[in-house]
């Protein structure tokens, strides 16, 4: 589960921050105004000041905030002038918005608030719709509106064109004062805020709502605040009920809001849907009553809202839970807001804060600690007891505490200096109205040293401290004195104003009489103190200028995410130090904390004596020690220990139970299954024979399928047949497949069914556990390793080690795999994996028949395919031996295309009827060598190339004995590749040769590998225990809801015969229903109800209809007059526990990512210290589309460091990284771009450039590698670049494989491809699920022949680029 942050103040106003991946606070960066309320959601807190306004801050984004801006310039044409700006008096603007309806012209768009910053310059967007424009980027219609096209004809009477430009919210990291509702801020302050609605349902992605109460008990809301909108628009006051004033609120991820009133009642905010966000109608709440004072109303003193609880604190200190809300309903139900009553937990509460996740966390009213409530779920909503957070304390040296330490260190200055507060920053006399905004405070503090200090060794300690103070979140130490809002601080600022003066990097005496198009009436003494209003949402609370103060605009990588000071642990450069110091607790905000109660962070200390220190001198510890000593002197008086049998020695042990089994094609069917483990004395780590020549037995086991008698075998078969083991479970079948494919034809893979998900999941632990010791594979596996996941999310990989141990042959330097044919009749024939590549040599023996007329041995590739006029296949035969022994002659020859080259005879015939032969074939760089019984016979020149074989093909009245298939690289049969389940759930998989791996889940949630092995799959048998996680995610069910018009009834569910079903899934041919959706498995568990969903991609109307003209076509969101069907989607979502290997990346939500290492840093890298250093280059697609480049990869350090962000014009969906360092990614448009000007002095490149594609093609999926480029189209077709030389490394075109049905690996229903890998080779998963590799890739045919197939194990993703 990602990390989460949890916020809490102290009596102090200052704020912490207290990460679900951590075990200490630390301190946010102190800026110099202490904060009163704060309110959390994940990467936004809303805080009210002590100058009582209201402050925003945007913390742990990876990704900017950025905004694209669009205009459409509108031209119509006139029969003199042509195209021209003069439009009809009925025509669209000309400037407007897509809609035509808007007026934006671009000389009038302006910045929201000095928050923001222009990202270029305005420019003309060439792609529609994934087809390129010309240059002037003109688009053509009939009339306005109209379908466009990218060429103009006879009757396009109007064009448009599209003029972009991007604005990015610079303000991160930084607080940003929000502007407040009058000129004079004292008029009305905040005295309160709260900040939720991230889950408001069917809500668009992002939005956020904010509440706030004044000093005069108003409610306000706050329009327009999303994640891309951090500080909204402006405050819109809500009426509340005569006589009610408000004195504190909170809202909910779901919306719903609750306040509480100065008379200690409550009232509900009701109607909050996505339509409304600020709700309809109020509703009051009764206060709890006193349970020890009968019939006494309480009075409500606090409130906190949940999704599905409400928590208040009343004016005894107690707590109360509010039973029967439902957040998810509480837009549309009053009784779901407002719930049916009160139930009491005694116990002395000053504030309480509720996650979004329900679970509680609160402020102890008298020791003013904080403390988090366990055991809170959905079965018990008010958990079970309060359990103290006990953490130490990491404190910036701007602390209060540190500032102690420094003035008895004989400083004579405060950390930080400090600006005029708030409200004197405000001149009513000079304001002239005001500017609805916000402005960001960034840290600004003065040096640390004395300001009456001017020893040069005093100057050196200021410059030093000084940069360490900076490190983090600025590169530079920005030299404005930072803002401080407090009154009592005064004084002091006065004392160090002079010092800031002559600290500032810009002249004191600048006059400013101008900004953002503003006049003032005069001008101002001290330009850099004005206040948020004036300075329309200044950067760090003054006056800032893009142009000379280039360091506060600037957006550096290092400033996003996790990256700052956030949810990282190091003490970066001195500038932090622990501390096990008393904090009294102010509040706590638990809005942004996501608290996984079955996992509960390591936050609590409990097992402490009263000093905080562990208590080694409990009885109970002295007791269990004390026998352990004892014991261990028994056992060492004890005599001749080998003379005694171990406790417990498993040598062997039979499992056994009923399940149901299913052979491919057939039905389950009753049995009984027997699980036979022998372990044999290797394990044991006995030995047998001499010294010199120790062997071990090496352990086996049999697995046997009965009849329901338990005396019939159905099937039985040893353990090492298996190559893996896999759960295949359905909704309410719990199924597990064993792939054995030497077993005889139709019996592999082999499924069993159980009745029980508990049942299933312990036989699959003991299966994959006995599986993975006799094939000697555990921990992590080998850097070069092939990784997998399948549909159900699990994580296998292929580890090569033991294989290439086995086939290794250390004299020769090759490896050999030898082939048992003796029981084999011809035609005979064997698929050589690896082709016959330079430097690969087959050796064949046997015997001819006396009879034989004539035999005859071929090199086969792949047939080529040609599809006009039909689909045909072509043979293609590398080379043919052929001894005649009617003719005595021996003919070489070559096949292509089914038809015979120039033949060779050779009359030197050294076969014989009767006689055995050797016959031995050598790859060499130009030719064939041919060695028969040890003898040089001849030499065949190539006429195909040699690595496209593919298989050899023997035949006529011989018999085989062996062939020996000796090859210079690792041979690897697609069959026998055994597949180890890692552990976790994973969706995709990115891995390198240097042992990176990451992997992106269900929710686009990054992780990284970290070595280990197991996890809930493998139930503790075996693995790395210490390094299994628990993790979350979540997976969106989807149904469809179809209609057909007819004129009588309008829309209605009788359809025609020939339509999809009412209720289906997106293609329309799988009946799909709300009833019948079920969860998979166990670890699953419904988050959500069936709700509509709006964000599905065309639009939908007001009730979530899409229409179209018929099934299947292209949909849209409003009704035409042609549309004759409608649909809309369902969806429900739920969550998946799980466990494994695996940690968290970032907070950032990736689409895809792309692993590689670079030629050129291989190259330099020459030890093995080297290598583990070696960088990784490592990009992603942010959930924005936008680029992401990961820095500080290596081996040892696999998470990184740190994000950089690379702005895309385009939305991007997947990337590849080449070994050569190129970059292709594919837009969210389906075009596939590349960046161009990448070296090694630029490794970030310069732009994008798009890759031309044939007409209506979209791609999804684009992999780089030294096998060359290829793509994956949105009809699953794969496709490769042609043509690529250094010149062009683009390539010249594309060329798409066949799908064709019925060929491998394709079948009638499945046909194309589901996800591609490129390394040195090409693998690919077939649509039915099956991993297949490309064969026959050479310079001439990049395209390959044909595909090499594995096991189909329902597989999703692969990554093959570390196989080499």
């Amino acid at each position: 589960m990602p990390s989460s942050l949890l916020f809490a103040t102290n009596s102090e106003g200052r704020v912490y921050t207290l990460s679900t991946n951590s075990a200490a606070w630390r301190e946010f960066p102190y800026l110099g105004l202490e904060f009163k309320k704060i309110a959390a959601v994940p990467h936004f807190v809303w805080a009210i000041g002590g100058d009582r306004q209201v402050y925003v801050y945007v913390y742990g984004l990876d990704v900017p905030i950025r905004v694209k801006e669009e205009s459409y310039e509108n031209e119509r044409w006139l029969p003199i002038e042509g195209f021209s700006k003069t439009l009809l008096p009925t025509d669209r603007y000309k400037f407007s918005s897509a809609d035509g309806s808007v007026e934006r012209n671009i000389d009038k768009i302006r910045l929201p608030s000095m928050a923001w910053q222009w990202d270029g310059e305005w420019h003309l967007d060439l792609d529609m719709d994934g087809q390129q424009l010309g240059e002037d980027g003109w688009m053509y219609a009939l009339d306005f509106p109209a379908t466009y096209s990218v060429k103009n004809s006879w009757n396009s009477y109007v064009r448009r064109r599209k003029w972009v430009r991007f604005r990015r919210y610079s303000a991160l990291n930084s607080w940003c004062a929000v502007a407040p509702l009058h000129k004079d801020p004292t008029q009305e302050p905040f005295i309160d805020v709260a900040v939720g609605g991230t889950n408001v349902p069917n809500a668009a992605s992002g939005t956020m709502i904010v509440w706030a109460i004044t000093a005069h008990g108003r409610a306000m809301f706050r329009t327009g605040v999303s994640t891309y909108a951090p500080e909204g628009l402006r405050w819109n006051a809500i009426n509340t009920p005569p006589g009610c004033e408000l004195a504190q609120i909170s809202v909910g991820p779901t919306g719903l809001v609750w306040a509480v009133l100065y008379n200690g009642r409550a009232i509900v905010r009701t109607g909050v849907t996505r339509e409304n966000l600020s709700g309809e109608a109020w509703l009051d709440v009764k206060p709890p009553i006193s349970s020890s004072d009968a019939g006494t109303n309480l009075k409500i003193l606090q409130v906190s809202v949940g999704t599905d609880s409400v928590w208040c604190v009343t004016n005894d200190s107690h707590v109360w839970f509010r039973r029967g809300v439902k957040g998810e309903a509480a837009g549309i139900s009053e009784d779901a807001a407002i719930g049916s009553g009160w139930v009491e937990l005694i116990v002395n509460i000053s504030s309480i804060s509720v996650a979004p996740n329900d679970q509680v966390f609160a402020v102890g009213s008298s020791d003013r600690a904080l403390y988090f409530r366990s055991g809170v779920s959905t079965s018990d909503p008010t958990g079970k007891q309060w359990r103290q957070i006990q953490c130490p304390m990491q404190m910036s040296r701007t602390s209060s505490s540190m500032s102690i330490v420094s003035r008895r260190s004989g400083s004579g200055s405060t950390p930080g200096s400090k600006h005029q507060s708030f409200s004197n920053l405000y001149n009513k006399d000079k304001e002239k109205g005001i500017v609805e905004t916000c402005a960001p405070i960034e840290n600004m503090p003065a040096s640390p040293a004395s300001t009456n200090s001017s020893t040069p060794g005093t100057a050196a300690a200021h410059a030093r401290l000084k940069g360490e103070l900076w490190k983090y979140p600025t590169d530079s130490p920005p030299s404005i004195g930072s803002l401080n809002l407090n009154e009592r601080h005064k004084k002091r600022n006065s004392a160090m104003r002079e010092h800031a003066t002559h600290a500032s990097s810009a002249p004191a005496t600048e006059l400013v009489t101008e900004i953002s198009g503003k006049h003032f009436e005069t001008q101002l003494k001290n330009p850099r103190a004005w206040s948020p209003v004036r300075s329309v949402g200044s950067i760090v609370g003054t006056e800032a200028h893009p142009e000379s103060d280039s360091a506060v605009f600037e957006s550096d990588s290092t400033h996003h995410g996790s990256d700052a000071f956030l949810g990282e642990d190091e003490d970066h450069a001195g500038s932090q130090f622990w501390t096990e110091c008393e904090v009294m607790w102010n509040c706590v905000a638990a809005g942004g904390a996501y608290v996984d109660p079955a996992n509960v962070p390591n936050w609590f200390n409990e097992q402490t004596s009263s000093n905080g220190k562990v208590d080694v001198d409990a009885p109970w510890r002295k007791d269990i020690i004390g026998k352990l000593q004892k014991q261990k002197e028994v056992l060492k008086k004890l005599k001749h220990p080998e003379k005694y049998e171990k406790a417990v020695e498993l040598t062997s042990w039979i499992k056994s139970a009923e399940a149901r089994y299913q052979r491919p094609g057939g039905e389950f069917e009753d049995c009984l299954i027997e699980l036979e483990w022998v372990s044999g004395g290797g394990a044991a780590g006995t030995t047998s024979g001499d010294a010199n020549n120790t062997s071990t037995d090496s352990d086996s086991g049999t697995f046997t399928v009965l009849n329901p008698d338990g005396v019939t075998t159905k099937i039985q078969f040893s353990l090492s047949a298996i190559t893996c083991v896999q759960c295949c479970s359905e909704p309410s079948a719990p199924r597990i497949a064993l792939h054995a494919p030497r077993l005889p034809s139709n019996c592999s893979p082999i499924k069993l069914q159980f009745s029980s998900d508990a049942e299933m999941e312990d036989w699959l632990s003991h299966l994959s556990s006995v599986c993975c010791q006799i094939n000697e594979v555990s921990g992590k596996p080998a850097n070069n390793s092939i990784w997998i996941t399948s549909e159900l999310g699990e994580v296998f990989v292929f580890d090569p080690l033991n294989m290439k141990a086995n086939q290794l042959d250390k004299e020769r330097h090759r490896y050999v795999e030898k082939f048992d044919v003796n029981t084999m009749e011809t035609p005979y024939y064997n698929t050589l994996y690896n082709g016959m590549p330079v430097g690969t040599e087959l050796e064949i023996s046997g015997c001819v028949y006396d009879d034989a007329d004539q035999i005859r041995f071929d090199l086969q590739c792949h047939p080529n395919i040609k599809t006009r006029p039909k689909v045909e296949k072509f043979r293609v035969i590398a080379m043919h031996i052929n001894p005649r022994f009617n003719e005595r002659t021996i003919v070489l020859n070559s096949m292509t295309d089914s038809e015979w080259l120039n033949e060779i005879r050779n009359d030197n015939m050294v076969f014989a009827p009767g006689a055995t032969f050797t016959l031995r074939i050598r790859a060499l760089e130009h030719h064939y060598q041919l060695f028969i019984n040890n003898t040089h016979f001849a030499d065949y020149k190539y006429r195909t190339d040699p690595a496209a074989v593919t298989c050899l093909y023997v035949s006529g009245r011989v018999k085989l004995f062996n062939i020996v298939y000796h090859c210079p690289t690792l041979i690897i049969s697609m069959q026998e590749m055994f597949w180890r389940q890692i552990g976790g759930h994973i969706k995709r998989i990115f891995a390198t040769h240097a042992g990176v791996v990451w992997g992106i889940s269900c929710d686009n949630t990054a992780w990284v590998y970290n070595g280990g092995w197991g996890g809930q799959f493998l139930k503790g048998l075996e693995g790395s225990t210490g390094k299994i996680n628990p993790m979350i995610d979540t997976h969106t069910y989807y149904v469809y809801e179809n209609q057909r018009w007819n004129p009588i009834s309008g829309f209605t569910t009788k359809s025609l015969p020939t339509d999809r079903h009412l209720w289906s899934d997106a293609s329309g041919r799988q009946r799909r229903s709300k009833e019948h959706t079920k969860l998979l498995s166990t670890h699953c568990e419904w988050i959500s109800d069936w709700m509509v969903d709006f964000n599905i991609p065309g639009g939908a109307d007001k009730e979530g209809w899409q229409y179209a003209i018929d099934f299947p076509a292209t949909y849209h969101a409003h009704k035409k007059i042609t549309d004759c069907v409608r649909r809309r989607r369902w969806l429900k979502k739920c969550r998946l526990t799980s466990s494994g290997p695996w940690q968290e990346l970032s907070h950032s939500k990736i689409l895809d990512a792309a692993l590689q290492v670079l030629e050129c840093d291989v190259d330099s890298a020459n030890s093995l210290s080297d290598f583990e250093d070696l960088p990784v280059s490592a990009w992603a697609i942010a959930s924005n589309g936008d680029v992401l480049i990961r820095h500080g990869v290596t081996q040892l350090n696999p998470r990184g460091d740190s994000w950089e962000h690379i702005p895309s014009e385009q939305p991007l969906i997947g990337i590849s990284v080449g070994p050569m360092g190129q970059v292709w990614t594919v837009g969210r448009n389906g075009m596939i771009y590349f960046r161009y000007g990448i070296s090694k002095h630029n490794p970030l490149g310069e732009a994008w450039q798009m890759v031309e594609a044939p007409p209506g093609t979209t791609f999804r999926t684009v992999a780089v590698g030294r096998a060359g480029i290829w793509a994956l189209d949105s009809h699953n077709r794969l496709a490769v670049r042609k043509e690529i030389t250094k010149t062009f490394p683009e390539g010249s075109h594309w060329q798409f494989l066949p799908n064709m049905p019925n060929m491998p690996p394709h079948t009638e229903t499945h046909i194309g491809f589901k996800s591609v890998s490129v390394g040195s080779e090409v693998w690919a998963i077939a649509l039915n699920g099956v991993v297949c590799k490309r064969c026959g890739i050479t310079k001439e045919n990049p395209a390959g022949a044909g595909w090499n197939l594995g096991i189909p194990g329902q597989w999703q993703h692969l990554s093959a680029e570390s196989f080499a």
